[in-house]
């Protein structure tokens, strides 16, 4: 399998993890790479640095030193959804964190999300607008590769995501919302 039939040219993950480090207040995340093979057919083993934690490809990667970037992002997100996922499920024993403070992070994502939120309808409404428009800019419909479903639990994920940042931020500016 080469790296184009894991990652398509329009994919855009070393954006999607700089992005999931700067919503999670993660310092950006730093590749680096070790060149392999001949200058003619070169390979790059990388290595991404982001937060306190450290992700190295296993095996070097053919082509491109910006696609091996990209294919390294990817394992990173993929690595950070299966943790998600395995946590959610209740698979992953907390006590042994041997992903460097990722199951602790999750933990806490989750513990968050639990906690109920009272926020006047306009303001649900007016990040759900958002929320699609989002989205939408970032896959429009017809180049859509997910289901209306998939996509619907997006928005809704992203607008939760939204108001539970817009609450966090008033209330660290001491700003309440009027009850409706």
């Amino acid at each position: 399998m080469t790296f184009q039939d894991v990652v398509e040219p329009d994919d855009n993950y070393k954006g999607l993890l700089i992005q999931y480090c700067q919503e999670r207040g993660l310092s950006q995340p730093r590749f680096t790479e070790t060149q392999h093979g001949t200058p003619d057919a070169p390979s790059w083993k990388v290595t991404v640095h982001y937060g306190d934690r450290i992700h190295e490809t296993i095996d070097p990667i053919p082509g491109a030193k910006k696609g091996a970037h990209q294919f390294a992002a990817k394992q990173v997100l993929d690595s950070i959804n299966e943790n998600r996922q395995r946590l959610l499920t209740g698979d992953v024993d907390t006590e042994d964190d041997s992903q460097g403070g990722i199951v602790q992070d999750m933990v806490e994502e989750i513990q968050a999300l639990t906690e109920p939120l009272d926020v006047p309808l306009p303001l649900v409404t007016s990040t759900l607008t958002i929320a699609n428009e989002r989205l939408s800019a970032a896959q429009p419909t017809r180049y859509r590769s997910i289901s209306d479903t998939e996509f619907s639990r997006k928005v809704a994920q992203l607008t939760m995501q939204i108001v539970r940042d817009l609450v966090k931020a008033a209330d660290e500016a001491n700003i309440k919302f009027p009850q409706t």
